[in-house]
């Protein structure tokens, strides 16, 4: 395949409720819209405002490409964060598993590692609970399932090969397996442009 350099691609999660972080802009005046368009009110409304604030700040920080948080209902504030970011790929996707398969934190379980099909391309898929490390929610122990795609061709404009990072997280560990669902449901979506 002829090397692409001037490719982009979408995320469409594979579930409703989800709310997309605007790339710029008020965070704080963000949250409000969020939570009008979602009819919140009363201590609902104020909470789930917080959440949306506090989780698009630290989303924000880096940032990623795309970023969401998933609201299916407002009552229940915020379940799940999204993240999807571009990747250098410097390193083929079976030393990237090797490396992935040697971290593991502390009283932890290893993470789960695979090399999985995609339709953009061949993923390393990683599953992970580890503890929050700093930001909202320090010392929490949070569920993740990250997609590292490396969609055939695709190159950086200096010809390093790329790839697209796709991160979900939770904290709500007893739902972890309909939740890894999810990001895996999502991330058979990524759509490659150009």
């Amino acid at each position: 395949m002829a090397p692409v350099t001037g490719w982009g691609y979408s995320v469409e999660p594979s579930d409703g409720g989800w709310v997309w972080l605007p790339r710029s802009g008020s965070v704080a005046g963000w949250a409000r819209e969020v939570c009008a368009d979602l009819g919140a009110r009363g201590r609902d409304a104020a909470r789930l405002r917080a959440q949306l604030r506090l989780l698009g700040a630290a989303l924000r920080e880096g940032p990623p490409d795309l970023a969401a948080l998933w609201v299916p209902d407002p009552a229940h504030g915020v379940l799940a964060t999204l993240r999807a970011d571009r990747y250098r790929l410097t390193t083929g996707l079976p030393g990237l598993a090797d490396e992935e398969r040697a971290t593991a934190g502390r009283g932890l379980a290893p993470p789960a590692v695979d090399l999985v099909p995609l339709p953009a391309g061949p993923a390393l898929r990683v599953r992970r609970v580890a503890r929050q490390a700093a930001g909202p929610g320090r010392g929490l122990l949070v569920e993740s399932v990250s997609h590292l795609v490396a969609p055939p061709g695709a190159v950086e404009a200096d010809g390093v090969p790329g790839g697209v990072e796709l991160v979900m997280a939770w904290t709500l560990l007893h739902e972890g397996d309909q939740l890894a669902d999810m990001a895996d449901r999502t991330a058979a979506g990524l759509r490659l442009s150009g």
